[in-house]
C-alpha cells in the first residue's frame, strides 16, 4: 500500500537578512542549504556557520534556530523516516557542483515518492552523493551549558577573558575548566573560533580581508590571515563568494 506522505518535501525562499523560522514538522530531518548568502543555525550543540557551497544535515527531533547573515536563497529539503540520508545528529558538509545543481533540482521537483522509480533514482544519488563527503567540525561554535560559561561566553568576544571573568563572577581556572569539559575547547581556542566563525560570515557575503580582520579585531590583515590558516588550513581569501 502507498503511505500518505510523500518521502521528500522541498522548501525555497530568498530570504534578507534577520531571523527565519521555516517549516520544522515533526517526524522530518532536514538538508538545510543556502544556494548563496550566509546562515547560522543554532541547535543546542552549538553554533553552525553555512556559507555558501556548505549544508547542514539535522536530524528529526532537534530543535534548531536559523538567522540569515547575507541575503540568500535557501533551499531546504525534508526527508522522511523512509530517507535515512546521513547518519543521526547535525554535521556540516561541503557541497561539490554536483550535488549543489541535484539539490536544487530535488527541490524544484519536490514532493518525491520512493515508490516512484524516477524519484527514488534521485534520491539514491543524492544519498550517495552525501555519503561521500565528510563531516566538516571546523565550522561549528559548541556551545557551554554551564550558566557561568554560557555568560562567559557572551561576553569574551567583546571584552576579552579577564574583563568577562570579572563581570561574571568565575574565575579564570574554573572558566577554563567548565569550557574544556563542555565543549572540548580551551578559552583561548573558544574565542579564536568564534572570531574566525564570524570573519566566514563576513567574507563570503563578500567583505575584503582587510576590512574583516578590523571586524574581528585584528590589528593587521597579516596577523588575521596567519590565525584564519592556522584555525581551517586556508587563506581568508578563500572564502570569498566567486
Amino acid at each position: 500500500m502507498r503511505h500518505d506522505e510523500p518521502d521528500l518535501r522541498g522548501y525555497a525562499v530568498t530570504h534578507p537578512p534577520g531571523s527565519l523560522i521555516p517549516p520544522q514538522a515533526a517526524g522530518w530531518h532536514q538538508l538545510i542549504y543556502a544556494a548563496s548568502g550566509v546562515l547560522v543555525v543554532d541547535t543546542a550543540e552549538g553554533r553552525w556557520t553555512l556559507p555558501r557551497h556548505r549544508a547542514l544535515w539535522v536530524s528529526a527531533g532537534i530543535a534548531h534556530r536559523l538567522r540569515v547573515v547575507h541575503r540568500s536563497r535557501l533551499r531546504i529539503l525534508y526527508a522522511s523516516e523512509r530517507v535515512r540520508l546521513l547518519p543521526p545528529g547535525c554535521r556540516v558538509v561541503d557541497v561539490p557542483p554536483l550535488l549543489r545543481e541535484l539539490i536544487v533540482h530535488i527541490v524544484e521537483r519536490a514532493p518525491l515518492d520512493l515508490d516512484e522509480p524516477r524519484h527514488a533514482r534521485l534520491v539514491a544519488v543524492l544519498h550517495d552523493l552525501l555519503a561521500d563527503l565528510p563531516p566538516d567540525p571546523a565550522l561549528l561554535l559548541p556551545s557551554p551549558t554551564d550558566p557561568r560559561a554560557v555568560a562567559a561566553a557572551r561576553l569574551i568576544t567583546e571584552v576579552g577573558v579577564p574583563a568577562a571573568c570579572l563581570r561574571v563572577g568565575v574565575g579564570r581556572r574554573t572558566l577554563e575548566r567548565l569550557f574544556l569539559a563542555e565543549t572540548g575547547m580551551s578559552v583561548g581556542q573558544w574565542r579564536r573560533r568564534r572570531r574566525m566563525l564570524d570573519a566566514v560570515a563576513h567574507l563570503a557575503g563578500g567583505a575584503q580581508v582587510g576590512e574583516v580582520a578590523q571586524r574581528v579585531g585584528y590589528a593587521t590583515a597579516s596577523a588575521f590571515a596567519a590565525a584564519f590558516r592556522s584555525e581551517f588550513g586556508v587563506a581568508p581569501s578563500s572564502w570569498l563568494p566567486t
